[in-house]
């Protein structure tokens, strides 16, 4: 009895508070147990207590890994003036935004129509007792500065406002949520659209490009592996050279920038400058997947060597970090004891006293802590480096850094989450990949067996779980969505029957819960959006699971249907392509007409399938000795010679000729 009550007093003395976040799975939740304010999760006890003590909620969202809801916490979650001011007049809730990616896709679009731009994180929403917002913000300071108010000036007057001008305040709520529905609920005329969606996709995308660094925006970059991808589509399709041109130049700033991890590889998740050198120091698991799928695509049609070691270096770090029992957890954090990008930066005199300690020759040092841009004088703040490529570097010196980091910094907090969309995700890149390195494939399809295993429990999916822990949270689009992407890769890679069987299953189960009256949604309540934000739109991945099933099955009605669904949102895509892109290839996709590859020795035939020079190709195991060559509607060519197909086949998008002349422009009579 004496333990326990020494126990208690040491938790109360070490962290002082405990609220109901306590008993939460979440790590984000958990991070916030011990803050002085008395946060409840989002459910029915906390919006019942909001009403029986007509207080306004004062909600936040964030996730684990986020360097400024880390600040926010420090600032203002564990101050003790605001907590009181926070639990006398409000009701304060926490959502993880991984946990709850619904909750999160609709606040920030509250945020969005509050303020005409998108939010961040983390994002802080205050709203009546029975959620009518009224106030959306992302970081908010303790204290007034740099002419933003802070939560202590904020908090007071929001307070004082409910209880004098609630009906006031209620109108503004109505108004919010009429706006946000409206977004949601829209439907638009759909239009046709042909083949001149290519060129006015790649103007749009040239307007935005930076022509001095690559990327597409002058401040902060985020890597936006979609648009990449559909640029190669378009070099492809138009046979332009300025669309392979902005995604090399992209790709090769990316690679050499700061915004990959020189020492260890990966990506980090987005850069702060234009140059791609200062980056926010959290690795994704969504990230790395996207660029690894990207990174092998332009390797195979360009055969840059750049392009294969980022992913061989991408996936070894993933690997070693995140990988546990099969599957991958969600991310690693910015900050290491409390200080950005901690364990990742360099001073220039400690690690070139290391280098020499280590027998590295004084000059051979300094050049390679000179071709990684590691100065004296610092690259990203103060004395602090951050390594990008701008020489060559022997990899005996950068294992030797890697060494050096880890021995003076301990790796920053990884979320041991695994959630099943971005776990689809990793494993079709990991497949894609093996395209590159073969032992990749048995890899992942043991990651894909896990998954299934762990995550799809009597005929149902569920969205995450936390380590051993069985999941409790049921899928959304997204998670079917990647899977079903996951489980066609995993056919075209090892052409057993059964992966179809079950992707086509997903799809049907996917279909009866998230598709109502010709709207596809992300969640029960939730339309889905075709935007590619933070990675792929979860609908716009499912529109290239139809096709691929669909011609993969020779099921014309799911292609049928997969046409019907990608045309109620064609306005949309047709206005503004550039801000969809991965639903713009979709629709390229349609026009151009994809070609399936039908052999019994396609398998040995995968990386010269994967180098032709044609965006949409296919691969299915076929009976026939030759090689056959098919639409959805009928296969067009047949020859036994593989190479005569992987010479014609570009020259069907040969502007001079007709898209198809089938059997006469493959040279077969």
């Amino acid at each position: 009895m004496r333990g326990v009550i020494l126990l208690a007093v040491f938790i109360v003395g070490v962290f002082g508070y405990t609220n109901a976040l306590i008993d939460e799975e979440s790590p984000y939740l958990r991070q916030h147990a011990h803050n002085p304010i008395n946060w409840l999760p989002w459910g029915k006890d906390a919006f019942e207590r909001a009403k029986k003590e007509h207080k306004p909620i004062f909600l936040s969202i964030g996730y684990s890994t986020c360097h400024w809801c880390h600040v926010m916490e420090k600032e203002s979650f564990e101050n003790e003036e605001i907590a009181k001011l926070i639990n006398q007049n409000f009701i304060p809730i926490k959502v993880d935004k991984e946990e709850r990616p619904d909750i999160d896709k609709f606040y920030q679009l509250v945020y969005s129509v509050m303020h005409n731009r998108s939010g961040g994180w983390p994002l802080t929403i205050i709203m009546s007792e029975d959620k009518k917002p009224f106030f959306a913000a992302t970081y908010l300071p303790p204290e007034d500065g740099y002419g933003v108010k802070g939560l202590k000036t904020i908090l007071p007057i929001l307070a004082k406002a409910y209880k004098t001008k609630r009906a006031y305040l209620a109108k503004r709520g109505e108004a919010v949520l009429k706006l946000v529905n409206e977004a949601l609920q829209a439907r638009y005329v759909p239009v046709q659209i042909d083949l001149s969606l290519a060129q006015k996709a790649l103007k749009n995308i040239s307007q935005q490009f930076d022509s001095s660094y690559g990327g597409f925006s002058k401040r902060v970059k985020f890597p936006e592996p979609s648009k990449i991808d559909l640029l190669l589509d378009l070099w492809l399709i138009t046979h332009n050279t300025q669309a392979l041109a902005m995604a090399t130049k992209t790709l090769d700033m990316m690679a050499k920038g700061g915004i990959f991890d020189q020492i260890d590889g990966g990506f980090f998740r987005y850069s702060t400058d234009r140059k791609w050198n200062i980056p926010h120091f959290e690795k994704m698991l969504y990230t790395n997947a996207q660029l690894i799928a990207l990174y092998t695509r332009a390797y195979l049609l360009i055969e840059k060597k750049l392009y294969r070691r980022v992913v061989q270096r991408s996936i070894k770090e993933m690997d070693r970090r995140f990988l546990y029992k099969g599957l991958y957890f969600s991310a690693s954090d910015a900050d290491t004891n409390g200080v950005e990008g901690g364990y990742f930066l360099f001073t220039y005199d400690k690690t070139l006293d290391y280098l020499l300690q280590q027998g590295v020759a004084k000059k051979e040092a300094q050049e390679a802590l000179e071709a990684l841009g590691i100065t004296p004088d610092g690259n990203i703040d103060s004395e602090l480096s951050n390594p990008f490529l701008q020489g060559r570097v022997d990899p005996k010196i950068i294992h030797l850094l890697s060494q050096y980091r880890a021995q003076k910094s301990n790796y920053p907090f990884i979320d041991k989450k695994i959630v099943t969309a971005w776990n689809g995700m990793y494993i079709a890149a990991k497949l894609q990949a093996s395209l590159i390195d073969k032992r990749y494939k048995n890899e992942a399809l043991k990651s894909l067996e896990s998954l299934l295993e762990q995550m799809y429990k009597n005929s149902r999916l569920y969205h995450q779980k936390y380590l051993n822990n069985s999941p409790t949270k049921e899928a959304l689009l997204e998670d079917y969505a990647y899977v079903i992407k996951a489980l066609l890769a995993a056919y075209e890679v090892e052409f057993k029957k059964k992966y179809l069987d079950l992707a086509k299953k997903l799809f049907d189960e996917a279909k009866s819960k998230f598709y109502k009256d010709g709207v596809w949604y992300f969640s029960s309540l939730l339309p889905a959006d075709l935007s590619d934000s933070y990675y792929t739109s979860a609908l716009a991945t499912l529109y290239h699971d139809m096709l691929t099933l669909a011609l993969l099955l020779g099921d014309k009605k799911l292609y049928s249907f997969a046409k019907k669904s990608i045309y109620e949102k064609s306005a949309l895509i047709f206005h503004n392509p550039q801000y969809y892109p991965s639903a713009t290839k979709a629709v390229l996709r349609v026009v151009i007409k994809d070609i399936v590859i039908k052999s019994k020795k396609i398998q040995n035939y995968l990386v010269k399938v994967a180098k032709i020079h044609y965006p949409y190709i296919l691969v299915k195991k076929g009976s026939n000795e030759g090689f056959d060559a098919c639409t959805i509607d009928s296969c067009f060519a047949s020859s036994k010679d593989f190479e005569k197909l992987q010479r014609a086949i570009p020259k069907l998008l040969s502007p001079a000729k007709p898209v198809w002349k089938s059997k006469e422009a493959l040279g077969e009579r």
